[in-house]
Formats: C-alpha cells, sequence, structure tokens
C-alpha cells in the first residue's frame, strides 16, 4: 500500500522473489491500480443507480437501504420522535410509511440517542441529496485521515479502491465515520491527547469499537485523553437529552437488548456470515452460540492483553497505534462487512511504519494476497438475486486477524528489517 522501489540493492536481491513484487508497488503504479479500480467501482454505482436498484428507484421512490434506515430515523427525532425508535411496531411503521410495507424492514433501532446528533443535520436535506452527502462526506474525512497518517498520495487511491470502501459507501454506513474517528483519534493522541479524547468519545456512538480503548490509554497512562473523553462522552448524552428527551434514552437498553437477542443468540439457522467477527465465524462452521461465545470471549481477552503489553512497551507509536486499531475490530462479536472500512486505519498506520523502516521478508506479498483475496470476492460474490453476498462471508475478520499477525510480526522483530529501507523510495 505504501512502498516503492526504484532500484534494486544487494539487500534487497537477497529477498529474492521479494523483489519482483516490489517492482510492481511503485507509487504510480499503485495509483493507476487503485484509480482504475476505483473507476469500475464508480460505473457499477452509475449502472445500478439508473437501473432504480441504488438511492432512488425508477419512480422516485426512495429504495430501502441502511441509511434509509438512518434517515427515517433523524427525522423522527427531529420531529420529537425519538422516544418512538426504541418501540419495534412504532419504527417498523414508520419506515413502511417512507418505502412501502416489506419484510425485511428493521425492527430495532439500536444506536444511542447520541447518534442521532450527528444523523439530524442530514435529516434536514431531501432523502437523494442527504445520501450524497453523507457518503461524499465521510469518505472524505476518511480519505483526509489516512492520508495524513501515510502522507503519500498513492494512498488515497488504494483505499477508494478496497472491496470495504465500495461496500460501505454503496450501503451508505458508517464504516468512514468509525475509521475516520479511530484514525484521528490515535494521529492526535501523541502530542495533543485532548483532541484525541474528544475524538475517542464521539466514537460512543458505536461504543463496541471502543472497548480496548481504555485499555492501551490506561497501559500509556494517557490520563488526559480519558478525562476528555469521558467528558465529551457525558457532554454528548447531555446533548441528545436536551434535544429528544429522557424518553428515548429510557428505552435505549430495552432495545439494545433485542438487538442483541436478534443478532447474536437467533438460532443456527441464520445467516451468520454477515458478522464479519470471531463469534459470526463460530456460529457459522460450529453452531452453538455457547461455544461461539466462548472464542470471542477468548478472542476479545487475548487482544485486551496484546494491545496492554504493546502500550505498556516501549514500540513505536505507528505499531502501537496500528495494533489498537486492528484489535478493535476483532475484539467486538458486533461487526459488519461495512465496519470493515476501518482496517485502513491499522493498514495506514502499519504502512507508515514500513515506510520508515522498510519491508519484513513476506509482507508484499501478505498484502497483495489479502487485497487481492477481498477484491475477488466482491467480484465473485457479488449482490445478485439469489446469490451469497460479499458481505455474507468472514472476509473481515480473516483480513483483520492476518493484518494483526503482520503488525506483530513487527513488534516482535524491531531490529533492521530483512528489506531495507534504503532499498526503498517513498511513494510521491
Amino acid at each position: 500500500m505504501a512502498f516503492i522501489r526504484r532500484r534494486a540493492s544487494p539487500i534487497c536481491e537477497h529477498a529474492g522473489g521479494e523483489t519482483g513484487l516490489l517492482g510492481l508497488l511503485t507509487a504510480s503504479r499503485l495509483r493507476l491500480y487503485g484509480c482504475a479500480v476505483a473507476a469500475i467501482y464508480a460505473c457499477f454505482f452509475v449502472s445500478v443507480y439508473r437501473a432504480g436498484s441504488w438511492i432512488v428507484g425508477s419512480v422516485g421512490a426512495p429504495v430501502y437501504t441502511d441509511f434509509a434506515c438512518g434517515w427515517i430515523a433523524a427525522v423522527q427525532a427531529l420531529n420529537g420522535q425519538a422516544a418512538s425508535l426504541y418501540d419495534p411496531a412504532s419504527f417498523t411503521a414508520v419506515q413502511a410509511a417512507f418505502v412501502g410495507p416489506r419484510e425485511d424492514l428493521y425492527p430495532n433501532w439500536p444506536y444511542p440517542p447520541t447518534f442521532l446528533l450527528i444523523m439530524a443535520p442530514f435529516a434536514a436535506l431531501p432523502y437523494f441529496y442527504a445520501f450524497v452527502a453523507w457518503d461524499v462526506m465521510t469518505l472524505l474525512g476518511c480519505l483526509i485521515v489516512v492520508y495524513a497518517i501515510i502522507r503519500r498520495p498513492a494512498a488515497i487511491a488504494v483505499v477508494l479502491a478496497s472491496p470495504f470502501t465500495a461496500w460501505n459507501f454503496l450501503a451508505a454506513q458508517n464504516g468512514f465515520l468509525t475509521a475516520s474517528l479511530v484514525g484521528a483519534s490515535l494521529l492526535a493522541l501523541e502530542r495533543r491527547p485532548a483532541l484525541a479524547g474528544v475524538l475517542i468519545g464521539c466514537l460512543t456512538y458505536k461504543p463496541q469499537f471502543g472497548v480496548l480503548f481504555p485499555v492501551a490509554l490506561v497501559a500509556a497512562k494517557q490520563w488526559r485523553a480519558i478525562a476528555s473523553a469521558a467528558i465529551t462522552t457525558a457532554l454528548l448524552a447531555g446533548a441528545s437529552l436536551a434535544m429528544f428527551g429522557a424518553g428515548a434514552w429510557g428505552a435505549f437498553p430495552r432495545e439494545l437488548l433485542a438487538q442483541t437477542d436478534l443478532n447474536l443468540l437467533a438460532g443456527p439457522d441464520g445467516n451468520w456470515g454477515y458478522l464479519q467477527s470471531v463469534y459470526g465465524l463460530a456460529r457459522t462452521f460450529l453452531g452453538g452460540a455457547r461455544l461461539a461465545s466462548l472464542a470471542q470471549g477468548l478472542t476479545t481477552l487475548a487482544a485486551a492483553i496484546v494491545v496492554w503489553v504493546v502500550w505498556r512497551s516501549r514500540t513505536r507509536f505507528s505499531l502501537k497505534a496500528a495494533i489498537l486499531s486492528a484489535a478493535a475490530l476483532i475484539a467486538t462479536p458486533y461487526a459488519f462487512a461495512y465496519d470493515m472500512a476501518a482496517l485502513m486505519i491499522p493498514a495506514a498506520f502499519l504502512a507508515r511504519d514500513q515506510i520508515n523502516r522498510g519491508w519484513l521478508a513476506g509482507e508484499p506479498a501478505v498484502a497483495v494476497g489479502l487485497f487481492g483475496a477481498a477484491l475477488a470476492l466482491l467480484v465473485i460474490l457479488g449482490d445478485a438475486p439469489g446469490r451469497v453476498t460479499f458481505g455474507s462471508t468472514p472476509t473481515g475478520v480473516f483480513a483483520a486477524l492476518v493484518l494483526s499477525g503482520l503488525i506483530l510480526r513487527r513488534v516482535c522483530r524491531m531490529e533492521r528489517p530483512a528489506i531495507s529501507a534504503g532499498a526503498l523510495s517513498r511513494i510521491s
């Protein structure tokens, strides 16, 4: 993602076949590959829009998507009906009034009322413009954060080419927002811990991805960031309470438990491949909720221990940030394909370390393999009627686990990499 070789060096030549692969990863070629794949995505988006299958239908009625659910919720909240979102019958009825009766309407609104603060400005726009504005603004924010981490233009093209980027853009989900908050908070932590805490506090709109942040912050003794995050969380809760009333907060815990029952405790015949987590993987192949819970619990515990040990050590900050942002995606049982758009953050911090220190042997092949496998699944398992969709395969959790392995390998090998950084020039 982040390296170029302009000329071979003796150290690179000792890496054998790695040099040939590195030759394919020049800055100009990365930009070309990324832009070409992104252009294919764009053509697909245009085609499904023109066919009436995306954003709005052929007669102008909204197409029911994840964003439609969020936009409807925000409209209700602005109309003083936030508490009704947490009543399944009322929430289903208001969705049916907007998109028409259908069998796949979401029965639960699982987000805390603070998320309505984020969605409220978009609810003030007509649906089509709100959809486009949300997609463009959250993607732009994510690109800015990734560029700030790597400082290489080719990184933007690679992010745009990511299959998880395409999936999140299609659903207009909040994966880009999650990625932006995770990446920006870690980017600010070293020099501006108070700002980092504010961003971590904002991440509580989707709290399952922040469970390991306290572990890292305590391990690193980042007390200012902890205090700032706590204050920000309290202020956001207070603002949502003032805007939407106490009824929404009173009903939220009940619907959160209902959502848990729906997504984690359903029967073995559910489509568990949609959960991009160890829990979803275990339910897919082993079936039982107890065994899956045990597997996820052990994974989360292991991730917390790894984060604690790494953040207590003298490991380079880029690797600390990479392992925390990757572990945050592994530690939760509740993650979907669009959430995996946040994988670009650990990949970016890993790339920054590789830029400064060089590749370890085998890393180029793994990086290309990960990207290629995800891209192949997106093409082969496209969202066609009667076929398995990209989001229903456990691609994300495998990518997160492999990426974490690459990061830990670098943590354990703090000595000079097998492929010297001197043999590589930075992306420009």
